[in-house]
């Protein structure tokens, strides 16, 4: 599985949505085409001018209708190298043009990249390398419409680190620190490239499964589950067991993205309650 699987696609580095980038490039490149086509209308004035000029010395040959036409100029030697070193001066200045516009154009396409890529780190958590809380509103809020226009499917995934808090008080913040970049490292495993992680803050993870039912939501969720299990046995941390609680929520475009993300926080809630639960005692048959 590639890095787009894991959090932060190729389109996300651009701030998440290629048009964005495209319009940022597009006014950029629109401003050097502009100077592109001044550049051009001196080429075809001066090509006007001669054209007119020769025009103007062939016109009355041209209304007596002779079949032949002769042309006779008298011009100084000082006048020939004139008009020589004008036509020079102007071919070495549309090409230099040229080359500064070509150089201002890919100057404009990097300033664009630089822009979209400064922006999409301000929706980066520097910890986990997973879009912080600020890509709710932006990406998901884009990605809500997405659906609603396209009627497509839409599940979240609300992840709850259980018992992060003993771990953070019992190991230390660094060992709290690894446990969360672990957790971002399982989540990006599990997701696809199309799906979005974001760390909602502490310990608290919301993954948007894009285009996937309830069924392939629970598909992801024992996928995570196992690769859980899977970092338990090589776990480092001694007389630690990772958990993750998970509260699944399907998308309805009659409810809002924050209800949506609320009912799945509070499935999550359920889900932890009803894992704390003491299991009650089989009776003997």
């Amino acid at each position: 599985m590639t890095d787009s699987g894991r959090g932060v696609t190729s389109k996300d580095r651009m701030g998440q949505d290629p048009q964005t980038f495209s319009n940022i490039l597009q006014e950029k490149i629109a401003a050097v085409e502009k100077r592109d086509w001044e550049l051009w209308i001196i080429a075809l004035t001066v090509l006007g001018i001669l054209v007119a000029g020769f025009l103007f010395v062939i016109w009355p040959a041209i209304v007596l209708g002779q079949e032949v036409i002769y042309i006779q100029a008298r011009i100084s030697s000082q006048l020939a190298v004139g008009l020589f070193i004008v036509v020079v001066l102007l071919g070495i200045y549309l090409v230099s043009k040229q080359m500064q516009i070509r150089k201002q154009r890919l100057g404009s396409i990097m300033d664009a990249w630089n822009s979209s890529l400064s922006h999409a780190q301000l929706l980066i958590d520097p910890l986990t390398k997973v879009f912080n809380r600020s890509a709710i509103e932006e990406i998901l809020g884009r990605e809500v419409k997405r659906v609603q226009r396209k009627q497509s499917t839409l599940v979240f995934l609300y992840i709850d680190v259980d018992n992060f808090k003993a771990a953070n008080t019992r190991y230390g913040h660094l060992s709290g620190d690894y446990l969360l970049v672990e957790v971002g490292a399982i989540l990006k495993q599990c997701a696809r490239g199309s799906d979005y992680i974001i760390r909602i803050g502490g310990d608290e993870f919301l993954v948007a499964l894009v285009d996937t039912d309830l069924a392939g939501a629970e598909t992801v969720k024992a996928r995570i589950n196992r690769q859980v299990a899977g970092w338990n046995q090589s776990t480092t941390l001694l007389g630690f067991r990772l958990a993750l609680s998970i509260g699944v929520q399907e998308f309805t475009p009659t409810k809002s993205l924050d209800e949506i993300v609320a009912q799945a926080d509070s499935k999550m809630f359920a889900e932890k309650n009803r894992c704390r639960s003491p299991k009650p005692d089989r009776a003997v048959r």
